[in-house]
């Protein structure tokens, strides 16, 4: 349980001031609470690329003015006067966490090289590697396991949607159909088309391709209005690409072959999948 102020009871300038700072952060992605670099550091050197990391940025969430605006502005409204207190609740926030977050970071480094250092008599295959990595992001990084179902549809709960069943294999597609006005998603395996489905919107269609290319499957909801799936698209979208980035450092600390990366991420999906 977490206290948050009540909005009914706070000076309305200093609401529109945590307003103001928010509406100013919302159109970038947020960043890590660590670097990139810092990040893919250990990936990099294991890999020869020593000399790319300075290409990388070393700029953390907890580096950005916008995010530091925003804080100071909650911690106003959560009647905070000083200007100077602030600034110290801040600077000491920001410490413990960039300190929590790197030691966290050392730690899954000295675990990946305990790991390589053991010798093994068969090489581990892409489902162990995937299973291993899930296990580590089940125990430490719990955030990358959102579901669409559980996390996201919720952002339009008792809003009108559609219900459809997704076919187990298949990789969706896209169409546009002058037999569907909202655009039709196909299913497909090799030559074989699986499934057929057609959506009530483009917007509909696009999201659902979303949703089934990172292995969700059966009867999924989807927004029926258009503005909604917009939303969540974006939603998720963002988080697919933020989830895709930090898996791919997990598996490129483990392996700097392009092809078992690729057969490593396909399993780690399927198995994100199976766990909702």
């Amino acid at each position: 349980m977490m206290e948050v102020p009540d909005l009914r009871r706070c000076n309305v300038a200093k609401v529109n001031r945590v307003i103001h700072a928010f509406n100013a952060i919302k159109p970038r992605n947020a960043l890590f609470l660590l670097s990139e670099r810092r990040l893919r550091e250990m990936a990099y050197l294991k890999s020869g690329r020593e000399a790319d990391l300075a290409s990388l940025s070393d700029v953390s969430e907890l580096e950005m003015s916008d995010r530091r605006a925003l804080d100071d502005a909650v911690l106003e409204m959560m009647g905070i006067k000083s200007k100077k207190r602030r600034r110290e609740l801040i600077d000491a926030l920001y410490a413990y966490l960039h300190e929590f977050f790197e030691v966290t970071r050392q730690k899954e480094e000295k675990a990946i090289v305990n790991k390589n250092k053991t010798k093994r008599k068969m090489t581990a295959s892409p489902s162990d590697v995937a299973s291993e990595i899930f296990e580590e992001i089940y125990q430490n990084e719990g955030r990358w396991l959102r579901s669409y179902r559980r996390d996201f549809l919720s952002l339009v709960r008792g809003k009108p949607a559609t219900t459809y069943e997704l076919p187990k294999d298949g990789e969706p597609e896209f169409h546009e159909d002058i037999l569907s006005p909202g655009g039709t998603v196909l299913f497909v395996k090799g030559k074989k088309q699986i499934a057929r489905i057609n959506t009530a919107s483009r917007a509909q269609g696009n999201l659902l391709v979303l949703v089934a290319a990172q292995g969700v499957r059966g009867l999924i909801r989807f927004p029926h209005d258009e503005a909604d799936c917009l939303m969540v698209n974006r939603a998720f979208g963002e988080f697919i690409s933020l989830r895709e980035s930090r898996l791919n450092e997990l598996i490129q600390a483990r392996t700097a072959n392009p092809d078992m990366q690729e057969k490593i991420y396909e399993a780690l999906l399927q198995r994100i999948a199976e766990s909702h």
